[in-house]
């Protein structure tokens, strides 16, 4: 035989239709052949005369029993063993003839510098020299030679053919096996090429149908059967297709209805070209739709779809087919709003868009989207445009995208679509003020809005807050200011605090258009307001304090003169706050100031340029005592009407009674003085403190009460006389009830006299006890008690 033909034929291809999936775990793997995983050390294969495995002297046939155990074995090459078994099972000569290609291949690539590997050394040898005979495939051919296998399983003939020319005769000649493949594809395309001249001389549908798909069945990749039966099949009318196809973006999204469990094949036929695209899809879960995405359709190419059903691989009815498609993807999310005459469009262009132009329509005549209004010519990088001075009425707005085709022409899409309604606005707040009243509160006013809706809002965000003339839907807005009022006659306030911009909108059913804004600051108001006087003529001050003030400031009027202190928070809570009043009665005010607002200078003393003074402190100029065009409001101060220093004091009556040298208390006498001062009208713009602490300004008082007769004063505390005896006389009474009430006197019997006189009750006191007077009830702190010395009250 000689050594060259001890081999036999040399393999050219490996006509395996699982050589791809071989080559991928192969190289996964790291080998330069799937041999190398087959032997261990001291062990080579032999492929004479088969694939055996030669262990010393001794050779065993790898059969697919043997492969999987080696499988087993070996965890990690476990796919790439199965799938040798699973080839070996399929054609007991497939392995040696793979095996035998690769490494002709390796040796013809390397030349005699690389030696088969794992190869017994006396069998390399006569592949070596047998090698050299062969014809030397370059990378195209090899490409193809290898693809053969899989084309044939797949009746894909037409490929195959293509392959084999792409191998050329040369090579089929010197492969037995290669030749007898091209001898039975030559025959099996000559009975596809009857079919299709068949069909092309059918004068009916259904001979036509019979004949091509027998060529598809012969041939699964025959394009003109292909194209015969989509034509065939095409639908009459567009809604009339089984198929459809829309797009999404630059995807195609394929759906068919699927009457069973069969398998389906989709093609994308393009006008231009004559061999259909392969489209992949997804296998449908039972009783769902076919479905498949196109990625492949190029943008400006007019398409069309087809599935055909397979059985076992190959079509085996005629396709459903979709109305043509014209790849021009549209804009997407698409929207139109209103404003006052006026419409916005908003969209998205698909990647790579040109360019696109947008159209402006009536959309209440008789062809809507026929007419055009007003039209756009948006560049690739614009997502916006508003159509101005348009009357109310209905429209559509149309986006219309320009692509390019693959010839260079430009393309229009369909054109996405919206419809959009110019409404009724209402007319726009041209003008807003705030005029601090000064009184309190603010007054807003403004011009404009004729027949609509004035509403005084805020936005938290200033930043975000949309500019003046801008329309929005009413539920849009934020919440109505619950205290602000537009347009009435009486000032208004917030119960608390507030500084923000107030904006006028004005709003007609369900349509709103911002207008004006005013920046207003509004300090909180001062409550719980009482004034303790202590012994010095000072009165102290007690009140809650504002919240977000930095400071208050405190007026005080006293027989027609005005004072003025601004007070910081952080002294009031050091050291609290003091007013030097003396024993006269006074009018005190407290409000909280604006971080805004100027210090006021000291008050006039003439009473009423006092009130034209504290009207106009950053009240009828708002940019008076204000920055950044703030307008300060100040509030009606909470006002605390002080009486006079009203004295109350007591001393015990005694008596001696027999032969005792010690006198002993029968009765009490008090006393009520005061010190004769007056007030003047009092503090202008004033309102009771909400606690009641405080007392309401009214225009016609025309003073304080004289404090010189005690039955003029507002309110006098009731008088208690506790007495301790006995072994309880170790301390002097801490509170009213913290002993025996001997005497009490109420707040009116002490009003009714200037000195009254109270007997002690029966059984005078005897030594040892304690007496302790107290003053009680809500005049209490503004009155003050003296008792006579302690020796009297405290007896041993």
């Amino acid at each position: 035989m000689g050594l060259p033909g001890a081999l036999g034929s040399l393999p050219l291809a490996p006509i395996a239709p699982e050589y791809g999936e071989l080559m991928r775990l192969q190289y996964a793997a790291g080998l330069a052949h799937f041999g190398e995983v087959l032997v261990g050390d001291g062990e080579t294969l032999s492929v004479l005369d088969g694939l055996f495995l030669c262990v010393g002297n001794r050779r065993h046939h790898l059969g697919t029993a043997r492969l999987r155990a080696l499988a087993d074995a070996n965890p990690s090459r476990g796919p790439l063993l199965r799938l040798l078994a699973d080839i070996q099972t399929r054609d007991a000569s497939a392995l040696r003839r793979v095996l035998l290609h690769q490494l002709i291949g390796l040796l013809q690539e390397s030349g005699s510098r690389r030696k088969a590997s794992g190869l017994d050394p006396a069998e390399a040898s006569l592949l070596e020299l047998a090698v050299a005979a062969l014809p030397i495939l370059d990378a195209r051919q090899r490409k193809a030679a290898e693809s053969l296998g899989g084309l044939w399983q797949q009746r894909r003939l037409r490929a195959a053919a293509r392959a084999l020319d792409a191998v050329g005769p040369a090579v089929v000649r010197a492969d037995p096996a290669l030749a007898h493949l091209a001898s039975r594809l030559g025959r099996r395309l000559g009975r596809c090429d009857r079919s299709l001249a068949a069909a092309r001389a059918a004068q009916d549908t259904e001979p036509a149908r019979t004949h091509y798909l027998d060529a598809l069945r012969t041939a699964a990749d025959d394009d003109t059967a292909t194209r015969g039966l989509i034509m065939l099949e095409r639908p009459r009318r567009p809604e009339d297709a089984p198929l459809t196809a829309r797009l999404s973006g630059d995807r195609v999204l394929l759906a068919w209805p699927v009457p069973d469990g069969r398998s389906w094949r989709a093609v994308r036929l393009t006008r231009g070209t004559d061999r259909p695209a392969v489209v992949p899809v997804t296998a449908p879960a039972p009783g769902a739709r076919g479905t498949a995405v196109d990625h492949g359709a190029r943008r400006g190419t007019l398409v069309r779809y087809a599935v055909f059903p397979l059985l076992d691989g190959v079509p085996d009815g005629p396709p459903l087919v979709s109305a043509p498609l014209l790849v021009a993807p549209d804009a997407e999310d698409l929207t139109v709003t209103d404003a006052p005459a006026r419409l916005t469009a908003r969209w998205t262009l698909p990647p790579g868009t040109a360019r696109a132009t947008v159209l402006l329509h009536r959309a209440d005549g008789p062809e809507p989207g026929g007419k055009v209004l007003a039209r756009h010519d948006a560049g690739a990088h614009e997502d916006t445009y508003t159509f101005t001075g348009l009357r109310p009425g209905s429209y559509l707005v149309r986006v219309v995208c320009h692509h390019s085709s693959p010839e260079g022409r430009e393309v229009e899409s369909a054109g996405a679509r919206a419809a959009g309604v110019v409404h009724a606005w209402p007319e726009a707040v041209t003008a807003l003020t705030a005029e601090p009243d000064p009184e309190g509160g603010v007054r807003f006013a403004g011009a404009g809005a004729d027949g609509a809706e004035v509403r005084l809002v805020t936005w938290s965000d200033p930043a975000g807050a949309p500019p003046e003339g801008t329309g929005l839907p009413t539920d849009a807005l934020p919440a109505a200011l619950p205290w602000a009022a537009y347009g009435t006659a009486h000032p208004v306030a917030p119960p608390s605090a507030f500084t923000g911009r107030v904006v006028a909108v004005a709003v007609r059913g369900e349509r709103a258009v911002v207008g004006p804004a005013v920046r207003v600051d509004i300090p909180a108001p001062v409550t719980g307001l009482r004034g303790l006087r202590e012994h010095d003529g000072q009165v102290r001050l007690v009140f809650d304090w504002p919240s977000d003030a930095g400071s208050v400031e405190v007026e005080w009027e006293q027989a027609g003169a005005r004072d003025r202190s601004r007070v910081s928070r952080s002294r009031y809570l050091r050291e609290g706050l003091r007013l030097p009043i003396g024993p006269a009665a006074v009018r005190i005010g407290v409000r909280a100031a604006s971080r805004h607002e100027r210090p006021a200078g000291p008050p006039p003393q003439d009473s009423a340029a006092a009130v034209d003074a504290v009207d106009a402190a950053g009240a009828a100029d708002p940019t008076a005592g204000a920055v950044d065009q703030t307008v300060v409001v100040r509030r009606a101060p909470a006002v605390l009407d002080l009486p006079g220093d009203v004295v109350v004091s007591f001393r015990l009556v005694t008596r001696r009674r027999g032969l005792a040298r010690r006198a002993t208390a029968e009765a009490v006498e008090v006393t009520v003085t005061g010190v004769a001062a007056g007030a003047g009208a009092g503090l202008p713009g004033s309102s009771p403190d909400p606690d009641g602490a405080g007392t309401p300004d009214t225009a016609s008082r025309s003073g304080l009460p004289d404090p010189s007769d005690p039955s003029d004063h507002p309110g006098l505390p009731d008088l208690v006389l506790v007495g301790r005896a006995g072994d309880a006389a170790t301390a002097r009474p801490r509170h009213p009830e913290d002993g025996d009430v001997l005497v009490r006197l109420t707040g009116a019997e002490l009003a009714a006299s200037p000195r009254t006189v109270r007997e002690l009750p029966a059984g005078p006191l005897r030594p040892p006890y304690a007496l302790r007077a107290f003053l009680a009830g809500r005049h209490a702190g503004s009155v003050r008690l003296e008792e006579p010395a302690l020796s009297t009250l405290v007896v041993r």
